[in-house]
Formats: C-alpha cells, sequence, structure tokens
C-alpha cells in the first residue's frame, strides 16, 4: 500500500509541473502576439464569460484615428487555444463595436468581450482626461512643500 502512494504522488507532482510548463509556454505564445499586435496600434483586452462557461478574450487593436485596425479572439478550454483573426471588423469605428444596434459579424459572447475591451479603453481616456484637468488647473488643491 505505501508504494502505491509514493507512486500517486509522484504522478500528481509530474501532472503539476506538466500544467505549469503548458501554462508558462501558453503565456509566451500570448504575450508574444500582443507584443506584435502593439507595433500596429493600440492594444485593449475585453473578457466575457467565466471559468465554467468557457472564456472568451478579445483583443482589440486600435489605429489614432480610433477605428479597428485588427481584432483577435482567444477562446478554448486548453492551453492549445491562440489568438485568431477575426474577419470582417477591420476599418470600424470603435464605437460601432460597443453599440447593440449595430450588426456585426460576430457571436454574442465575442460581443460582449469586444463591449469589454471598449469600455476598459473609454474607462482609461476619461481617467487620463481627468488626470490632465486637474494638472492643469490653477484652483487645484495643491500640497504644500516642505520648507527645508
Amino acid at each position: 500500500m505505501f508504494e502505491n502512494g509514493w507512486v500517486l504522488i509522484v504522478g500528481l507532482a509530474l501532472t503539476w509541473f506538466l500544467q505549469l510548463g503548458l501554462t508558462g509556454w501558453q503565456m509566451r505564445r500570448y504575450y508574444g502576439r500582443i507584443a506584435a499586435l502593439r507595433r500596429e496600434g493600440t492594444v485593449w483586452v475585453g473578457l466575457a464569460g467565466s471559468a465554467w462557461r468557457r472564456r472568451v478574450y478579445a483583443v482589440v487593436v486600435v489605429g489614432a484615428d480610433e477605428r479597428v485596425v485588427r481584432v483577435e479572439q482567444l477562446s478554448g478550454w486548453t492551453v492549445l487555444a491562440k489568438l485568431k483573426e477575426v474577419p470582417g471588423l477591420a476599418g470600424r469605428s470603435i464605437d460601432d463595436l460597443a453599440d447593440d444596434n449595430v450588426s456585426l459579424p460576430v457571436s454574442n459572447k465575442l460581443r460582449a468581450a469586444l463591449k469589454n475591451a471598449v469600455e476598459l479603453m473609454r474607462a482609461h481616456e476619461l481617467k487620463q482626461k481627468q488626470k490632465a484637468e486637474a494638472s492643469t488647473d490653477p484652483n487645484a488643491l495643491v500640497a504644500p512643500s516642505s520648507m527645508g
């Protein structure tokens, strides 16, 4: 019985190390692809779904004119999932991705991930705008500096 216990422990340890290795491999592929997409424009990542109901990640590349340069999606249950281009969205306005009245050639879950990416982008823009206004507002409270 004691020998079977060791076999079980060693088997679980090997499985855990395999999982770590495959997860690291997936992360390197994902971040390498994100780095390549950053050369094309600003990259925003949206998420829809849950751990139990299959997650979908939408990677949206936005140009300086706030138009979509490229959209890729990552979905799947395993570490073998990779980013795949979503056709039919390049050249669209960012607002089209978040507008439910605009017809897009994507699934409902991918649409939710696209909307999440746009929401994150807009929230970031608002935060940057508020930060810029606060730094240029002459009436803003300024902490007194310490005197020597």
